[in-house]
């Protein structure tokens, strides 16, 4: 553990460095850069809710705000764990030639999308404004579920490279897992809908948990249950511990893929 904590130090100034190389490498020669972080989710919102705030608007206040908040995280998580997974292969050359430690690049992968993220909210709270969303102090406490995001993200990220490194079919696999797993969280939809007695399938679902203490901080301006936060907690603690030990496991073998 300590000399884990001493490598991270002495090379953290090399993980900022990346960092900065992907953040501006994924607004490499776009005329408006980091605006389209603000401007993506806006137009998707406007469309979503043309096509779905009239069948919602009664059980769902707000739900332009609703879908926009639920629809940041889940594209967080998943943008984030797949650059992840394809970061050795993505920094290939770079490892060949440098000693550093490999999940550097795991958590530049899910820091860069964080820091998308993080801008994106800037017109969720312009939006939470014109529409009549009441700000609380609730709304304080975001950074909350937005870190038990991130580190469930960087625990996925890290699980998904160590085998997506060796078996290149993974990241196919994964697109269409994301088409399943957007479709079974209450992201355009109320929870409402699904019959109370299986609403508990719900829970294994770890976006869902993130997304609903999100919900209640920022657009119902209460505290989330001890259950939600319980639960999200556990999600997240597993998941990185599992993603770093996989990760730990089989990077000795990524050097021979990539």
């Amino acid at each position: 553990m300590k000399k884990g904590l001493y490598e991270f130090m002495n090379y953290f100034p090399f993980l900022k460095e990346v960092i900065k190389r992907d953040f501006k490498k994924k607004y490499y020669k776009s005329v408006l850069g980091v605006a389209w972080s603000m401007l993506s989710p806006l137009l998707m919102m406007a469309v979503i809710t043309i096509i779905f705030s009239t069948l919602f608007k009664r059980t769902i206040p707000h739900y332009p705000a609703y879908w926009f908040c639920g629809n940041l995280i889940f594209a967080f998580v998943f943008d984030g764990s797949n650059t992840s997974m394809n970061s050795m292969i993505n920094n290939a050359s770079l490892i060949k030639k440098m000693k550093i430690p490999n999940y550097f690049f795991c958590i530049s992968s899910v820091t860069q999308c964080f820091i998308t993220m993080l801008f994106s909210m800037v017109p969720y709270f312009g939006l939470c404004l014109v529409i009549g969303v009441p700000l609380t102090p609730y709304m304080l406490l975001l950074p909350l579920p937005l870190i038990m995001a991130y580190l469930f993200t960087l625990g996925l990220g890290m699980l998904l490279c160590s085998y997506g490194t060796f078996l290149r079919d993974l990241n196919y696999l994964y697109h269409v897992m994301r088409r399943i797993w957007l479709y079974i969280t209450p992201i355009f939809y109320p929870i409402e809908i699904v019959p109370e007695q299986f609403r508990f399938l719900w829970d294994l679902n770890p976006i869902y948990i993130y997304i609903h203490i999100v919900r209640d901080l920022a657009l119902d301006g209460v505290l989330p249950s001890e259950r939600m936060l319980i639960i999200g907690t556990c999600y997240t603690i597993l998941m990185l511990a599992l993603g770093a030990v996989t990760f730990k496991e089989k990077e000795d073998r990524f050097f021979l893929y990539i």
